[in-house]
């Protein structure tokens, strides 16, 4: 069994063929958080999760989305589908995008709502950080609150800080190519360790559609970094990734 924590089985990368591309991933035992980032996209993700077994879903609003109608959707969508959600998320900072400091402002002034709904909602809070790691760590301490760092691109002093903080740092299959993914992989115990796709994107080959069955070459590469057998890290990130999501 292997968990891919977070990818986005909704979007329109897959609309040829995505009930293949979930079947591809079932017959190799991966389980698939799939993350809706937009009002529209809540439907579908909700018969996606329905219609197959293995498919979970979170529901957040991308980080660089500052439209306070669209944030307003979102909360009140999330208390809709409270019994059909596993997560709130992604949600959080997205700084590459958004350079503007008052637009900024309203990126930290959601991302603040999203934790207290969480909070209300008793979900587990999914984590967006782009180039924003430092606030995004600041911000959940500032609640008490720990969270899933979904494709965490900060350094390994960030890491290991949200580590101690009950966060899980979620690893994208772009580790194979990627030094900075691979020095987190080095520094950190899999005991904080979960596996992602982030699927369409972060493919394991660059310019290619990821899909959620290539969560089996991030095993690989932990396990050839690490130094340990494969089996162990899809124990323990399979681990992880149920208690975060309190899943039996």
């Amino acid at each position: 069994m292997l968990f891919d924590v977070h990818c986005h089985l909704s979007f329109p990368e897959f609309d040829c063929d995505r009930d293949m591309v979930i079947e591809k991933a079932c017959k190799e035992g991966v389980y698939m958080v799939n993350s809706s980032v937009s009002p529209e996209e809540t439907r579908k993700a909700a018969e996606l999760a329905e219609r197959h077994e293995k498919v979970y879903w979170t529901l957040g609003l991308s980080a660089s989305e500052t439209n306070e109608q669209k944030t307003l959707e979102t909360i009140e969508a999330a208390r809709r589908n409270r019994k059909n959600i596993i997560g709130l998320g992604e949600v959080g900072l997205d700084y590459y995008w958004i350079k503007d400091e008052k637009l900024r402002s309203r990126e930290r002034e959601n991302f603040r709502r999203f934790i207290e709904l969480a909070d209300e909602l008793r979900l587990p809070i999914v984590v967006h950080s782009r180039e924003a790691e430092e606030d995004c760590i600041r911000i959940l301490g500032e609640y008490g609150s720990n969270a899933l760092m979904h494709c965490f691109s900060g350094s390994l002093e960030q890491a290991e800080k949200a580590a101690e903080m009950g966060c899980l740092i979620s690893i994208p299959t772009n580790l194979c190519h990627s030094k900075q993914k691979q020095k987190l992989v080095k520094g950190l115990d899999l005991g904080c360790m979960a596996l992602e796709t982030d699927a369409p994107y972060l493919a394991p080959t660059p310019k290619t559609r990821n899909e959620p069955v290539n969560i089996k070459k991030t095993v690989e590469k932990i396990a050839e970094i690490k130094g340990v057998d494969e089996r162990e890290v899809e124990e323990k990130t399979t681990e992880n990734s149920k208690r975060f999501f309190n899943l039996k």
